[in-house]
């Protein structure tokens, strides 16, 4: 017969119910449990947030920056023991979007909590600081990153709450409820009250009624209008009541603002709808912000529905992938033929041939370069939405985008994707009238004019894109091209400035017989 251990063993961890899983973790805890750390260990700093069970400071610890939380001061019999709770979960929980554990002092009164530090601080802090540059694809990442932490935790999730790395990635740090619910599992709001801010609270809980995973959906919609807002919630309180009141029975909720994208705006309403069945579930919101990213990063539409088909789940894909999707999407091939890739290795047809050029000179601008000597070259989701704003319309031009790319590299004064600062070390001690144009590092889809004027100064011109033709000084043209011919003269421009990297690629084409 199997020892009660070997049993134990053969369990499925997947299939083990919410109380045998704590179980688990506080058999193993005995055993494998997170490391104590005195009290002395410990000194902090500046305060990172604040939670149900207290304050989150920076510090350190063991010569390691870390984020030391510390509890409420008056600690009873319950508390610790839902403190200690916290501490079994979170010292089994590995996730790239919830706080990593490293250790617990319960050992003296004011019990201390040890995470890893987060540099950026918590996100709310972020958010209101109007100096911190912070554009939408951004902050759209971040909620999807909050979502996906509090997918998996389901916990209480104002933004204070939800701290910020140092690569921008939102980590939840406060677990709220402090307990792994099922789904549909009821909670209620009894003597001691829900843990959590009352302005992020749903209007069940605070009127005391029953409440479950859509309680935290509500708090979640408060958290995306903060993040597209930048904007402090609910200031015009100060009375309890009289929020309460606001909330529950006036239905009242943050203003939207009118420049809020349709899908974002649609998402928040139904977070914070007053009714909790009618508000979406975390798996719905997490793939409702994969479109929304998605639709930040490649605002060509018909660009955006090739990503959400395909790449829905990625931010980066393989050249190899993307080549193959995208070739099949524009009609260069189909289910019938090989797929691109093959074709441009294998087939001699292509060899030297324009379909093969136009696609080494897309490459040379969408494709980012390895990270190591075994990795792959790929292109990110936010590239591909830069190409498109820069050269077309999907949709109208299907693969004629790769021929204006090709067109436009033919000429000797683009340069491409090169700072202001590169453009004017290109362009020192050149004559008057020598210029070249770039890709605005500024504008979504624009173009900037660098050339050296009268006096040997070098300034800078952009070139708009407004309804898809290209603009400068009122002039209107369908290709950069045509509007650097048109307008040299009004322009002062007049000798290409050498040195792009694409004619390289362009002269050996010509050598082999492409163009």
């Amino acid at each position: 017969m199997a020892t009660q251990q070997q049993q134990q063993q053969q369990v499925n961890p997947k299939k083990r119910g919410t109380d045998q899983l704590f179980q688990s973790m506080q058999t193993q805890q005995d055993v494998l449990g997170p490391p104590e750390i005195s009290e002395t260990e410990i000194t902090t700093d500046s305060v990172l947030g604040d939670g149900s069970f207290g304050t989150v400071y920076k510090g350190r610890c063991r010569q390691k920056d870390v984020a030391v939380k510390i509890m409420l001061k008056q600690v009873d019999e319950k508390t610790l023991k839902d403190f200690r709770k916290e501490v079994a979960i979170m010292s089994k929980i590995f996730h790239p979007n919830i706080v990593l554990f490293l250790g617990a002092c319960t050992s003296t009164p004011g019990k201390l909590m040890i995470c890893t530090e987060l540099m950026k601080g918590n996100l709310e802090t972020l958010l209101l600081d109007a100096q911190v540059k912070l554009p939408l694809v951004i902050r759209m990442k971040m909620a999807k990153d909050a979502a996906l932490g509090v997918l998996w935790l389901h916990s209480s999730n104002p933004t204070s709450n939800l701290l910020v790395d140092s690569n921008l990635t939102v980590k939840v740090c406060d677990f709220g409820l402090s307990q792994i619910k099922q789904r549909g599992e009821n909670l209620k709001d009894g003597q001691d009250g829900a843990k959590g801010t009352p302005l992020w609270m749903a209007p069940e809980v605070l009127q005391g009624k029953l409440f479950n995973e859509k309680a935290d959906v509500y708090s979640f919609g408060l958290v995306l209008w903060q993040i597209y807002t930048r904007q402090e919630l609910f200031p015009e309180f100060d009375n309890f009541y009289k929020f309460v009141a606001a909330i529950c029975d006036r239905q009242l909720r943050p203003p939207i603002p009118e420049d809020c994208p349709k899908a974002l705006k649609t998402l928040i309403q139904k977070c914070w709808d007053p009714l909790p069945e009618n508000r979406p579930s975390f798996d719905g919101i997490v793939s409702a912000l994969e479109d929304i990213v998605i639709d930040c990063c490649i605002p060509d539409e018909y660009g955006a529905i090739m990503w959400k088909n395909q790449f829905r789940h990625s931010d980066e894909v393989s050249w190899k992938e993307f080549v193959n999707v995208f070739a099949n999407f524009v009609g260069l091939t189909n289910s019938s033929t090989p797929s691109m890739s093959d074709l441009l290795q294998f087939s001699p047809n292509l060899n030297g041939s324009t379909i093969e050029l136009n696609f080494k000179c897309l490459k040379s601008i969408i494709v980012s370069s390895p990270k190591g000597p075994h990795e792959e070259e790929v292109v990110s989701m936010e590239q591909y939405g830069k190409v498109l704003a820069w050269f077309g319309n999907l949709k109208e031009d299907g693969s004629r985008i790769l021929d204006k790319i090709r067109q436009l590299m033919e000429c000797a004064w683009f340069h491409g994707d090169i700072s202001t600062s590169e453009s004017e070390n290109r362009l020192h001690k050149k004559s008057e009238g020598t210029f070249l144009v770039r890709f605005s590092t500024s504008e979504s889809g624009a173009y900037t004019i660098s050339k050296v004027s009268k006096s040997g100064g070098i300034s800078h011109q952009r070139i708009h894109r407004p309804g898809g033709k290209f603009q400068v000084n009122n002039s209107k043209y369908l290709c950069v091209k045509d509007l650097i011919t048109g307008e040299a003269q009004a322009l002062g421009i007049s000798t290409p400035c050498l040195g792009s990297r694409f004619l390289s690629l362009i002269y050996k084409a010509q050598l082999s017989g492409y163009i």
